[in-house]
């Protein structure tokens, strides 16, 4: 892959200016979703204050160098199952030093490294930060979240708005966007791709889930002194199955996100090991958005 780093970094620093320029402040946001913003961001904090003596799978007790060996490890296992699953990696232009991110220079793709980690239980997201929503996520992505959006406004994805709760629900919108998981069978060593839908069930039938993902790009928080601040980078809340307003990606209607009520759980049989390195595939559907009025909590 190519790996100037420096370029690329540049790149998606022009990039998240965009995305400030494009985003909506908490500030402008109507009582609820800033009620809803505040909750969110208190129970991330918590999360993340918890997980900082973990190795970030889990697991407690661990040395700083062994839990640092681990994640060199994971780092060098996610780039080597990019590398092997990706088409035309040569392609892939990197935007961060660190973080497992690229976008195609033909600006058709933008890819992601991961990892698998939940495999049975209900979901509010399909990916999310590393360290954050783990116990309701299929994959974790060490990426920060802000650089996600700006990599799909760089492949020309156009930004919608997230939901909107008061004075009556209003759906998220935005372009639809396909995401492919990808992966190496630990056995064969054959590569496995699947759309990221076929990894999520809706709860009350067992089917996989067919709505579309779409690119609301998020929300933008101001913090006390005035400044923004990118909200899925403290609540890791990236491509969801329930409705956040911090979401990247978020499904067009109307998706609880109470613990008692909620539509998606995660398709076992379809998801590989959890620990498994991933890579997804973000590519424009190129089709207009519309808004569908929940029918698939029915299917």
């Amino acid at each position: 892959m190519n790996r100037n780093w420096k370029n690329g970094a540049k790149w998606a620093a022009a990039c998240v200016g965009v995305a400030l320029a494009a985003g909506a402040a908490v500030a402008n946001a109507n009582d609820e979703t800033r009620k809803k913003v505040g909750e969110t961001v208190a129970s991330a904090n918590v999360a993340t204050d918890g997980g900082k003596s973990n190795d970030g799978n889990g697991s407690s007790g661990a040395t700083g160098e062994n839990r640092q060996d681990a994640e060199a490890r994971t780092r060098r296992a996610v780039e080597e199952t990019v590398s092997a699953t990706v088409d035309e990696p040569e392609k892939l232009r990197r935007l961060d030093k660190t973080a497992p991110i690229w976008v195609s220079t033909d600006r058709e793709r933008v890819v992601l490294g991961g990892v698998v980690c939940l495999r049975e239980g209900p979901l509010e997201f399909f990916a999310c930060r590393r360290g954050s929503k783990e116990h309701e996520s299929v994959v974790s992505l060490d990426v920060a979240p802000h650089l996600i959006c700006a990599a799909l406004l760089a492949v020309g994805a156009k930004q919608g708005k997230p939901a909107k709760f008061d004075p009556e629900f209003v759906p998220p919108t935005g372009e639809e966007i396909e995401i492919e998981l990808r992966w190496r069978d630990a056995e064969s060593k054959k590569v496995r791709k699947i759309r990221a839908q076929e990894a999520v069930r809706v709860a009350e039938t067992g089917r996989e889930m067919t709505a579309p993902w779409v690119f609301t790009g998020g929300l933008f928080g101001v913090d006390a002194e005035g400044k923004k601040y990118y909200l899925a980078n403290v609540t890791g809340e990236i491509f969801g199955v329930s409705n956040f307003p911090g979401s990247v990606l978020d499904v067009p209607f109307e998706s609880s996100s109470d613990n008692a009520l909620l539509t998606f759980e995660a398709n076992t049989d379809k998801i590989p090991p959890t620990g498994t390195p991933t890579a997804l595939i973000l590519t424009r559907k190129n089709k207009p958005n519309k808004p569908t009025d929940g029918a698939e909590r029915k299917r």
